[in-house]
């Protein structure tokens, strides 16, 4: 159930209107999304990926450069909820590119489930709510999830800010939190391009999880080959590099056609005990 980012009561849908006992309302976009996010958690006027990250991302993933990732982290949401009627939550699910799979995924596998991606980025979320359509899209802050305490069976949260708390609220007892990551050697090609001196280092998120029992990490690698010059510049667009690069680099880069990137990420699979 959805709940008030107010007063945390149950938001009841009447027509495109989202309203709790306490006459709190919120409007369904006409995109079919909901916006829960609160002024006072913007840390500015338009928060998260602007509209131009947002198709930069959605332009290099829609070509299934990164379909591995999407395929190991279904696999293991399958193999973790094999029961059905499986409650999901992707955090920062972005333009919907790796939910939608997941429930494309489910569906094919005949399982029973609900999703609903939420995200900081308005510009995201409309992007998602206009190309799959029948997940529950939400603008909303990772540190106040407007769903119900223990309502879930699984968590995704795919390179994306961690906040711990929430997970553990909304989380029932053996629901399973699946945290995706970047690995030492991920886009190291387009690192060595862009920089003189390249930094090989990686985040893991066990420590920051200790109030979760961790189950295991999968380390899940390959390679991509990039074929246009578009896709290249939309990869390098979607990744913090595009804040901290040198303009030398990112011009060596742009002027490529074609770039072998490796893939590299690590899955932690966490359970609330």
């Amino acid at each position: 159930m959805i709940i008030c980012p107010v007063c945390k009561k149950i938001l009841i849908k009447k027509e495109k209107i989202y309203k709790c006992e306490n006459n709190h309302c919120f409007d369904e976009g006409k995109q079919g999304y909901l916006n829960l996010l609160l002024s006072n958690q913007k840390h500015s006027k338009t928060p998260g990926d602007d509209k131009e990250m947002v198709l930069s991302r959605k332009g290099f993933l829609e070509k299934n450069y990164y379909k591995i990732i999407s395929e190991a982290v279904n696999d293991l949401i399958l193999s973790n909820n094999s029961s059905g009627n499986i409650e999901i939550l992707d955090i920062g699910c972005g333009e919907g590119y790796y939910t939608g799979r997941l429930e494309k995924f489910l569906d094919e596998k005949g399982i029973k489930f609900n999703i609903t991606g939420i995200d900081i980025s308005k510009e995201a979320v409309v992007c998602a709510a206009k190309t799959y359509k029948s997940i529950k899209w939400i603008v909303a802050s990772a540190t106040n999830i407007p769903l119900e305490d223990e309502s879930l069976d699984c968590i995704t949260c795919m390179f994306a800010k961690i906040i711990p708390e929430e997970k553990m609220r909304t989380l029932k007892k053996g629901g399973k939190l699946i945290i995706v990551s970047t690995g030492e050697n991920h886009l190291l090609e387009l690192k060595k391009v862009v920089y003189e001196q390249v930094r090989t280092e990686f985040y893991s998120p066990i420590e920051d999880l200790k109030i979760f029992k961790h189950i295991k990490t999968v380390n899940c690698t390959g390679k991509s080959f990039i074929k246009e010059n578009k896709s290249i510049k939309n990869l390098f667009d979607m990744t913090p590099y595009k804040w901290r690069s040198p303009k030398k680099g990112i011009d060596r880069l742009f002027a490529l056609h074609k770039l072998e990137i490796t893939i590299d990420v690590n899955i932690d699979i966490f359970e609330k005990e």
